[in-house]
């Protein structure tokens, strides 16, 4: 009789801790059930402001500023002297170069100081001071005219390598030719043979040693 009693009671013992046990594992199941739901405004949030594109197309979209798109007058180009002489301005280089991926040929003038200038189309070219014709290529030609300004120093010796004072040819698509057709009394003068009467820009900027940089851009046909 005690026998049997002690087998129903470690029967409704080990009945009770399997129940005990059943219901602890059951608790951490429920969550994974709502896991999905709780993760869907996650997924949503980069949805709903996502843009529609129209605004970064719209940039790469907008007018090229190549030198398609430049404007290109042939009206004469003029800037007074603000400076004070002496010292004269003075010419310590002459450099010319063709930037076809550009659009343009250039011609740049370093001035230690800066002068004033005028610069423009004329039909014919003359040596300063001489008055004499000067024949050099080109079908079209821009006079560049520097005042107060020179190419020499005191003792009369040039101030750039090479002075072009015979026209210097390049065959350029825009610029055929240059000369330095003046340096008298002040006034320096630079003469353009261009293929046709082209359009040009002048600009300048203050060079890393602190010089001038008076420059034409030529535009290529």
């Amino acid at each position: 009789m005690g026998t049997r009693t002690f087998a129903v009671l470690t029967a409704a013992v080990v009945l009770l801790v399997t129940g005990c046990s059943g219901d602890d594992t059951a608790e951490p199941a429920a969550p994974e059930t709502t896991g999905p739901a709780a993760s869907a405004p996650e997924t949503s949030e980069p949805v709903e402001p996502e843009p529609t594109g129209d605004d970064d197309t719209q940039e790469p979209g907008a007018p090229a500023t190549g030198p398609a798109t430049v404007d290109w007058p042939t009206d004469d180009v003029s800037a007074p002297f603000e400076g004070t002489a002496p010292p004269v301005p003075t010419l310590v280089a002459l450099r010319v170069g063709s930037h076809p991926e550009d659009g343009y040929d250039r011609v740049a003038l370093e001035f230690d100081e800066l002068p004033g200038y005028e610069i423009g189309y004329r039909d014919d070219i003359v040596y300063d001071g001489s008055g004499e014709p000067v024949d050099m290529p080109g079908s079209a030609f821009i006079q560049l005219v520097f005042t107060p300004a020179q190419a020499h120093d005191d003792d009369g010796n040039s101030t750039i390598d090479s002075p072009p004072v015979e026209p210097v040819d390049v065959g350029f698509a825009a610029l055929e030719s240059y000369v330095l057709n003046g340096d008298f009394e002040g006034y320096l003068s630079v003469a353009l043979g261009l293929n046709g009467e082209i359009g040009f820009r002048v600009d300048q900027f203050r060079a890393a040693n602190g010089n001038t940089v008076i420059y034409v851009d030529l535009a290529r046909p």
